[in-house]
């Protein structure tokens, strides 16, 4: 193998990421999988404290939205500290900037929301005017045609930050306890904190953000060969056919986690027929409606990367004109 720098390729990979326990949880999955594909390699993290991370005091849509989550992590690719960066694909921008690759994804975790309960208590069973802890547009305007007497409190920080902040308040914003909060049913899993979960929003009822529960692996569009194989045998292309549709829907819309906007798409089969359908929503604030769309398109398997990929993107991006068609 070819070597990086003064690292010989053989040996080691440098892999950015994400300081916070559930990023270093995600990213080490996705080594696993590295190793398991390429065993003659070694995999080295390289956790980074991100803009996202440290200003917890705003809301995302005040600072920057979801490039907050990766600007050092592309840096870090940039100047050669690190081979390979490992994102959820939710906080990536719904495009890639042309010196960066979206290299692989890897298969899809339950891509729902979920409901943890200060109590047991299930969300459509919570009492009335009951408080619960989400930052979320996508969800705040979602959960409200569910239960519109609900109190939606904004809530940051990692994942133990928002259960502790639900289950003691917090005292520097003279906020009381939370009745419950709305998670990434896979960031629980991935943290061994499954248990913890007292209701599962189905994604009829919900849909999930675009992204959510892929975790993605970005590298240079320079990227060695050497490093591109070992990727590209983590990447499944199923999924990744599903991140290029999602991401793509909200691309169209020049959206992101400040917009009230979601895409969901998943495969079905029909004999010989590989069928990707995607919904979307989008909500109207000038006439305070949930615009709800649907598409869906049939694949070839055995057509080039290329036009699978650009099929994909199409797909998004139909999806997306049948929402400003209706503004």
């Amino acid at each position: 193998m070819g070597s990086i720098g003064e690292v010989t390729l053989s040996r080691i990979i440098r892999v950015a990421t994400r300081s916070s326990a559930l990023a270093i949880a995600q990213t080490s999955l996705v080594v696993e999988r590295l190793k398991e594909k390429n065993p003659q390699v070694e995999f080295e993290l390289v956790p980074l404290t991100t803009e996202g991370d440290r200003r917890l005091d705003k809301s995302l849509a005040d600072f920057g939205g979801k490039g907050v989550f990766i600007k050092e992590l592309e840096v870090a690719l940039l100047e050669k500290r690190a081979h390979i960066a490992v994102h959820s694909l939710k906080d990536m921008p719904s495009e890639v900037l042309p010196e960066f690759c979206l290299a692989a994804v890897c298969k899809r975790e339950d891509p729902r929301d979920a409901f943890v309960g200060r109590t047991s208590a299930k969300f459509m069973g919570l009492a009335h005017g009951a408080r619960v802890g989400t930052g979320s547009i996508r969800r705040i305007v979602q959960l409200r045609q569910l239960r519109p007497d609900v109190e939606f409190v904004p809530i940051r920080g990692n994942l133990q930050t928002r259960l502790k902040k639900m289950e003691e308040g917090d005292v520097a914003k003279n906020m009381a306890p939370l009745d419950g909060i709305v998670l990434a049913a896979a960031g629980l899993k991935r943290m061994g904190l499954w248990e913890r979960a007292t209701d599962l929003f189905e994604v009829d009822d919900v849909l999930p953000a675009s992204g959510q529960g892929i975790l993605a692996i970005e590298t240079l569009s320079s990227v060695e060969p050497e490093i591109k194989e070992i990727v590209d045998k983590v990447n499944d292309v199923k999924t990744y056919g599903i991140a290029i549709a999602e991401m793509s829907f909200l691309s169209y819309l020049n959206a992101g986690c400040q917009f009230p906007v979601a895409s969901f798409a998943s495969w079905s089969h029909n004999g010989q027929d590989h069928c990707l359908c995607i919904s979307g929503i989008y909500f109207d604030e000038a006439h305070h409606k949930l615009l709800k769309v649907y598409e869906k398109s049939i694949f070839n398997f055995n057509q080039s990367t290329e036009n699978f990929v650009e099929q994909a993107r199409q797909l998004g991006f139909k999806l997306g004109k049948k929402i400003k068609d209706l503004l």
